[in-house]
């Protein structure tokens, strides 16, 4: 008999949804110069933000979990009875941590069945898929039911959000150097997606934040009107009553959204965008 574990990594906010869901988690490590702290461990997201802002502090960088850490808890997991893992990594196209764990398929085999799964995410609009793949296994579903539900709630989602400061995306490499020059010359907010294929790209840009926010209501609102039944996830640095305003905008004029969140980003995630960050995130459950 099969028994599936769900597992993810920290860029998927699971540390700060309200409850413990179960799922392991590999653990970046956020950098400032020489201090180094483990996301979720050594730091978290108030004291993380707080420090950000501390004037003469420079931008972080992050340092993905280790294949030892990797395969400690893959050992776990065998030890612990359960023949398969299906992980949910935070895109591929902004960390290496999911092609991390592919790496060791071959190594595992006959021990422990590795399903990765390229989310094309973060944040928790990454979690979400691990708390709903963790509910399924939990409910006696098959590994192939859990990864055809992830993927069509996958194929079926959009993000967008606004930053305060382009600098954090471009030195982490998370956005073009150009782009990043640009708009802070001109004061420019750009609107920017989490494209289809887990990229950070800028789709439209305009003068101010309040424009830039309207920017991303009106998009939000355009592809999911038709929906029957759509999951709003509202994710922000330092914006929370601005996030709570957004949420309690759409549970007023969007009656098809069935279920509406805040969450504050993790640090892992906030390095490379900042303090100031405010975005919408959904996926539609009934079409």
């Amino acid at each position: 008999m099969s028994k599936i574990a769900i597992i993810s990594d920290v860029n998927a906010g699971l540390d700060y949804i309200g409850y413990d869901p179960g799922i392991p988690v590999l653990r970046s490590i956020v950098n400032f110069d020489d201090e180094h702290y483990v996301d979720g461990i050594g730091i978290k997201a108030d004291e993380f933000y707080k420090k950000l802002q501390t004037p003469g502090t420079g931008i972080p960088s992050t340092s993905a979990p280790t294949v030892g850490e990797t395969m400690e808890l893959l050992d776990r997991l065998i030890e612990e009875g359960y023949t398969d893992v299906i992980m949910y990594a935070i895109s591929y196209k902004l960390s290496s941590i999911g092609p991390m764990v592919e790496n060791l398929i071959d190594e595992y085999k006959g021990k422990i069945n590795i399903y990765v799964v390229d989310t094309k995410l973060a944040t928790y609009m990454q979690g979400y898929l691990a708390v709903r793949a963790k509910e399924m296994a939990d409910a006696g579903k098959s590994v192939q039911e859990i990864l055809d539900y992830t993927q069509y709630l996958i194929d079926n989602q959009h993000a967008y959000f606004v930053v305060d400061d382009l600098n954090y995306l471009v030195k982490n490499g998370r956005l073009s150097g150009a782009q990043g020059f640009i708009g802070n010359l001109l004061k420019i907010k750009p609107v920017l997606e989490l494209t289809k294929d887990g990229r950070i790209v800028s789709v439209e840009k305009v003068r101010t934040h309040g424009r830039a926010v309207e920017t991303v209501w009106n998009r939000f609102i355009a592809e999911t009107k038709d929906a029957k039944k759509v999951k709003v996830l509202v994710l922000h640095t330092v914006r929370e009553q601005e996030a709570r305003e957004i949420a309690a905008r759409i549970k007023q004029e969007c009656p098809n959204a069935c279920d509406i969140e805040v969450f504050t980003i993790t640090p892992a995630v906030g390095a490379h965008i900042g303090c100031g960050v405010v975005g919408i995130g959904y996926f539609i459950l009934e079409k």
